[in-house]
């Protein structure tokens, strides 16, 4: 949605209600058999998964481009992007799962090895984030609005009340991560991104 609106494009948006198995429904699984999200449909072409719909869109409506004005650019939005998907995402997920079951304590362990994993994807993030305002280099791509969520779910998670006494060294951005703060800010001043915002993260 954020690209979307970053490519100024006028859309239609449709949330599912997860806790009703909206994704389930017989006229979801006509759109998207496999009950998934995010789901793109324009014209009469579908297009699932993420990564796929950003790669249409940058392909049907160019500017401003998401995958990098050249070979090296290019390169470095696909490499953030596959590591995120590789080395962050799941990690994230290990300790944002039990935080919102509230199952802190019971995964505390997993928890804490997931931590140190993060803190090392991050700080390689932070690190490049202090020559560069974007992810990817000189502009916005599609390398931020990858990894944007997957940290915003982090951040969700770890402010939680029961996760302070894990002394996870990740909440709050700006107190261990001050490069990636910034580039959070950054995000968050992008125009339509009120649109955007999921209102479950809220």
């Amino acid at each position: 949605m954020l690209a979307l609106e970053v490519k100024r494009l006028d859309f239609h948006p449709h949330r599912l209600d997860n806790s009703k198995s909206e994704q389930k429904s017989p006229e979801y699984l006509k759109i998207n058999p496999r009950g998934q999200v995010p789901v793109f449909v324009e014209d009469g072409t579908t297009v699932s998964e993420t990564l796929a719909i950003l790669t249409y869109l940058d392909a049907a409506y160019p500017e401003p481009q998401l995958f990098g004005t050249g070979p090296l650019e290019t390169a470095r939005v696909w490499q953030i992007v596959c590591e995120c998907d590789g080395n962050l995402r799941k990690p994230v997920g290990e300790i944002s799962r039990p935080l919102f079951r509230g199952k802190a304590q019971e995964f505390a362990g997993a928890i804490a090895d997931a931590g140190s994993k993060v803190r090392a994807e991050l700080s390689a993030l932070d690190s490049g984030l202090s020559s560069t305002p974007w992810l990817a280099g000189a502009a916005l791509s599609a390398a931020d609005l990858v990894v944007y969520p997957v940290i915003m779910q982090l951040m969700r998670a770890t402010g939680r009340e029961e996760a302070k006494p894990l002394e996870l060294g990740l909440h709050p951005l700006k107190e261990h991560f001050s490069n990636l703060a910034v580039w959070a800010e950054r995000v968050e001043a992008l125009r339509g991104y009120d649109n955007a915002y999921s209102p479950h993260w809220k």
